[in-house]
């Protein structure tokens, strides 16, 4: 998640005023919060890293890890992606001006951020489908990214498109834009990530994943090769979930609305992970929790040095700290003291 606030464009800009002209399409969620759904077209030009990696193209081959990659070539992709985003506000709130964009990891898409179920005790917030392997990377989630952060600034956030493109992997994403484009960014918090030797430790055979039209032709039929998804609720709790934490209805209303992500994300973290944030001067929070097997392997330490952490990537950041949540798995917003979290 990353949150900007006025002073970043130079300009003034009250969000609640944004969704009074919206207000034919705004949805009233709860008492608390105005909530209309987007639709975004997002130009970006990026450079793609080509790997040479096998096809996921049934269940068979989902289940088979692809460690071993090789660069072949570089792909650039310039074009328009259809992005379907929620812009949500609260009514009763002093800072109108500070817009937080909140992205989600692997596995879930925006509702990860404003849960159907119980929303008083776990809702933050109260496309296109193109190819897995060479279009959907991490270089072109983080130009998405941009071009979304872009559109809030200019005040051209509103466009119309078509259809919608999953981002996956937030926090990573998050971190590479302030690598990328850190004077964009007032602030940030990178939620249930921070760099460490422990990340990627539990490997991908974890997540139980299948081919997702495979596994839910129904319902994923609109994705072809190259799209992964974890196969069933047992998968989701062991890698997101921590058990006497959560309640049962949670676990599966996280099945109902878990989505896909691709092969070439997956593949691409090394090309967006441990750059400097050189240009990003605001604060940064790590908001991680007690019992994170994904990227701690359940264990909240994490084998990180803050210290090293903030000279090597974050030198000019106005602070870096981190956030233990206790009585939390990985995915932070499920849990039954989401509330404390946030």
């Amino acid at each position: 998640m990353a949150e900007w606030s006025n002073s970043a464009s130079g300009s003034t800009f009250d969000l609640r005023l944004m969704l009074r002209d919206l207000s034919s399409r705004a949805t009233p969620t709860s008492n608390h919060k105005l909530c209309v759904d987007l639709e975004l077209s997002v130009p970006v030009k990026a450079n793609n890293p080509v790997y040479d990696v096998p096809r996921v193209d049934n269940n068979i081959d989902a289940s088979e890890p692809n460690l071993t990659k090789r660069i072949t070539a570089v792909k650039t992709v310039q074009q328009s992606f259809a992005i379907s985003a929620q812009l949500c506000v609260p009514k009763y709130s002093e800072k109108a001006n500070i817009l937080q964009i909140a992205t989600y990891g692997f596995g879930f898409d925006k509702t990860d951020w404003d849960a159907e179920v119980h929303p008083e005790r776990y809702s933050y917030a109260d496309s296109d489908k193109p190819d897995a392997y060479n279009i959907i990377e991490g270089p072109v989630d983080i130009e998405l990214l941009k071009g979304i952060t872009t559109l809030t600034l200019t005040g051209a956030l509103i466009a119309s498109s078509k259809s919608r493109q999953d981002v996956d992997l937030g926090s990573i994403l998050s971190l590479a834009v302030l690598s990328e484009y850190g004077d964009l960014v007032q602030g940030a918090v990178s939620t249930g990530f921070i760099p460490s030797g422990k990340f990627r430790g539990t490997g991908q055979r974890a997540f139980g994943l299948e081919h997702a039209s495979s596994n839910d032709p129904r319902r994923f039929n609109n994705r072809g090769s190259g799209y992964p998804i974890q196969a069933t609720r047992s998968n989701i709790q062991q890698i997101f979930f921590k058990k006497g934490y959560f309640e049962p209805d949670m676990l599966a209303y996280t099945e109902n609305i878990k989505e896909t992500g691709t092969v070439g994300e997956f593949v691409s973290l090394s090309a967006v992970i441990g750059k400097p944030a050189t240009q990003y001067t605001g604060p940064l929070l790590f908001a991680l929790a007690e019992y994170d097997f994904g990227v701690c392997q359940g264990n909240y330490t994490c084998s990180y040095d803050l210290q090293t952490l903030k000279s090597n990537l974050f030198p000019h950041a106005a602070n870096v700290s981190v956030h233990i949540q206790p009585g939390s798995g990985h995915a932070l917003t499920m849990h039954s003291n989401a509330t404390g979290h946030y």
